[in-house]
């Protein structure tokens, strides 16, 4: 954003390490010249460390509950949420508390969610103390079992407070079928806003029924819920959903995908991404996140927080951590292999063989090589793509493409090679909302709506066209289009759908569009 884009450096999307060994970071910011970083560390005592730049930690200070606390003792210490409410500091944190000298975990017990303040930016926290009790609101809950009004109403692990226009809202997860996302606003705790999980929704296999670490963020009006999916030791990722208000932060909107899990060419876990937390400082967006390492290849070992920039598109949506889409006109009887160009002038080739990829047009690079020993590369490191194309078992004309570091598309024009189809991406709308297709034709001016109808779009937020309007059963060369036209509608008024257009060059194999 701004000036600063300009300028960047040749790292400026690099993913870099702040705190080995660290997980689930918290990050509270006092001004842009002063952070602090918190996380789980061993399970006792939370750490602390203090920043001026985002780049450099040092250690602060350790906060251990059982010290603090004369009458009780706490394990399991997990997953803290560091803010500032009223001039007062808060630390939340997931725990199980025993009466002082008792074994800690404890049976009949489960995690659940205490708080602790700070009068100063000492950050010198007192005794924890529960939240809500001895109310029907959700609330600090010891035992195992539900409340009477609800399992939403136990607050268990990975809080997430957040300030407001509209007040003071403490995000949080709870437990049933797996692990489910609520909130409320702590000036109207009666009422709780049910986000995601298992609970509430059919979740994809990938998720492992776990939905989790939620993190809110508000940006140019649009708000936007962070959180995890699938096991921290297993196929951990972060995805979120986009919203004009925090209660409508549910699956009924779409749910995106912000890392994927890497495996190596044989399928084994070698990296994961998850529990982030976004900062901002002088208008760059920052995503901080723990990173799983599975060493041997499938075998969980370590987590430990990194940084890495966030970039956002045009509708809102922001780039993936680690997903490139990269399309190239089509060479008829031809086959691709794709090489990475590093910014250090290595080159990696193939890093997807032709084996892989054959004679598609289209692949996704997913932070790994599966066809260079599975290495994994940040996009941040990538300098530029090559595309090798070959009708024969000899290789030798490539296309080369420059790459920000940051972007999830990238589209390479072969020489002679024509356009076989166009992904058409698009805003969402209303929650509800659904979509259709126009397209304008080069030839005669004329616009041909719908091209694809409500029936099949329905309310997907993207399309593959080949060059056939399926609605009116008509043919329409890709090359002979000028505008991509999407218009939305809710509860079938078309009467008073609203429609966003992007010129077409003929050519391109990717359309971003967005609906004002």
């Amino acid at each position: 954003m701004g000036a600063s884009c300009a300028t960047r450096g040749s790292n400026f999307y690099a993913r870099s390490l702040l705190v080995p060994g660290l997980a689930d970071p918290d990050v509270y910011k006092e001004n842009d010249d002063l952070f602090f970083l918190t996380g789980t560390g061993d399970a006792r005592t939370l750490p602390i460390y203090e920043t001026h730049d985002l780049s450099s930690f040092r250690f602060k200070r350790g906060y251990d509950p059982s010290a603090a606390d004369p009458t009780y003792d706490y394990c399991m210490i997990w997953a803290p949420d560091l803010g500032k409410n009223n001039g007062v500091y808060f630390l939340y944190f997931s725990a199980q508390r025993v009466p002082n000298g008792s074994a800690c975990p404890a049976s009949g017990q489960d995690v659940t969610t205490f708080v602790a303040s700070a009068p100063d930016l000492n950050l010198n926290f007192g005794a924890p103390q529960p939240i809500n009790p001895n109310t029907t609101y959700p609330r600090t809950t010891i035992g195992s079992a539900c409340t009477p009004q609800g399992c939403n109403r136990n607050i268990r692990i990975d809080s997430a407070t957040f300030n407001d226009t509209s007040g003071r809202w403490l995000f949080y997860v709870w437990f049933d079928r797996g692990n489910n996302i609520s909130s409320f606003n702590t000036a109207a705790p009666a009422t709780v806003y049910n986000h995601t999980g298992p609970a509430l929704y059919t979740l994809p296999a990938q998720d492992e029924t776990i939905n989790e670490a939620p993190e809110l963020l508000k940006r140019n009006g649009l708000y936007y819920l962070l959180f995890s999916t699938g096991w921290y030791n297993s196929q951990y990722a972060m995805k979120y959903i986009m919203a004009d208000s925090l209660p409508a932060l549910t699956r009924a909107r779409a749910v995106r995908s912000l890392s994927q899990p890497m495996r190596n060419d044989s399928g084994a876990l070698i990296q994961t991404h998850g529990h982030n937390v976004v900062v901002d400082r002088r208008g760059e967006f920052f995503n901080i996140f723990h990173q799983g390492a599975f060493q041997p290849a499938g075998t969980f070992t370590s987590r430990s927080t990194y940084k890495q920039r966030i970039a956002f598109k045009p509708d809102g949506s922001m780039h993936s951590l680690n997903q490139v889409h990269l399309r190239w006109t089509r060479l008829a009887g031809y086959n691709y292999s794709l090489d990475l160009v590093l910014r250090d002038g290595t080159v990696i080739g193939p890093c997807i063989y032709a084996g892989i990829i054959g004679s598609a047009n289209k692949t996704v690079f997913d932070g790994v090589c599966p066809s260079a020993s599975s290495r994994m590369v940040n996009k941040g490191d990538i300098a530029a793509f090559r595309i090798f194309y070959s009708n024969s078992s000899t290789w030798g004309p490539f296309v080369e493409k420059a790459y920000d570091g940051v972007s999830d598309d990238v589209f390479l024009e072969l020489p002679g090679g024509t356009t076989p189809f166009v992904d058409l991406s698009w805003s969402e709308e209303e929650t509800g909302a659904q979509y259709s297709i126009d397209v304008q034709r080069r030839d005669t001016g004329a616009w041909i709506g719908p091209c694809i109808g409500v029936n099949p779009v329905n309310r997907s937020l993207s399309w593959t066209y080949s060059g056939r309007c399926d609605t009116p059963g008509i043919n329409v060369a890709i090359s002979n289009i000028s505008n991509f036209r999407i218009c939305s509608a809710v509860g079938g008024d078309w009467a008073h759908a609203r429609c966003g257009a992007t010129a077409y060059d003929g050519k391109s194999m990717h359309v971003p569009i967005v609906i004002p």
